[in-house]
């Protein structure tokens, strides 16, 4: 419960911050591809199992001070990707494959500049994924995947990692491009000799924004 405590908190601290800009407020809607992976950090190099997805959200544009907005999101994302494991007593090395749904709050902050009627936002900010429902081949046995069992093969439910992107607007319609990167190792048991694993990322979306 601590970490859905620490979220809280800091989600009541940029309400205060951003109170006094509430009738500037815009919200908006997005949707488009990602493209997924799961970064196996081994010792001399990090290898990358991707896999195509989707992601779908809304989003909202708070303006604070000059050219600075809070940008937070909240989305639905189809996400995954591949990783490698061996299986000691065939001393064999399999390709393991993970498709699941989460969803994901990016708090961004963005920096505005508008530039002949057509305003590119730079976005930064933390951003938490909390994962539901999906399914993996994990050596050689596909089942579903529930993110609360302490067994080999399942991951965490929780991932909070870095948001970073670029949108442009003009008029109501923005195109954006965004790359969450997880910093929780997402293996719920790691056996001996293991790599870290982590869940990133890059999303291309078109959205609009109400008037």
């Amino acid at each position: 419960m601590a970490l859905p405590l620490k979220i809280s908190a800091i989600l009541f601290l940029l309400f205060l911050a951003v109170t006094p800009s509430f009738s500037q407020i815009t919200y908006g809607v997005r949707g488009g591809i990602s493209y997924s992976a799961l970064i196996q950090n081994l010792e001399t190099e990090n290898k990358v199992g991707a896999r195509a997805g989707f992601s779908v959200g809304g989003v909202m544009d708070v303006p604070f001070y000059r050219r600075f907005s809070f940008r937070p999101e909240v989305s639905f994302v189809n996400q995954g990707g591949s990783f490698y494991s061996r299986i000691e007593n065939e001393m064999t090395t399999v390709k393991n494959k993970y498709n699941y749904y989460s969803v994901q709050i990016p708090l961004n902050i963005a920096y505005n500049i508008p530039i002949s009627g057509v305003r590119m936002s730079v976005l930064l900010g933390p951003a938490v994924d909390y994962s539901m429902f999906g399914s993996h081949n994990f050596e050689g046995e596909k089942k579903d995947l529930t993110f609360n069992k302490n067994e080999v093969g399942e991951l965490k439910k929780w991932d909070v990692g870095v948001n970073m992107g670029l949108a442009v607007k003009y008029d109501q319609v923005f195109f954006s491009i965004n790359a969450l990167c997880g910093a929780i190792d997402r293996r719920q048991v790691k056996r001996e000799g293991e790599s870290r694993l982590y869940q990133n990322n890059v999303t291309f979306s078109f959205g609009y924004f109400f008037p």
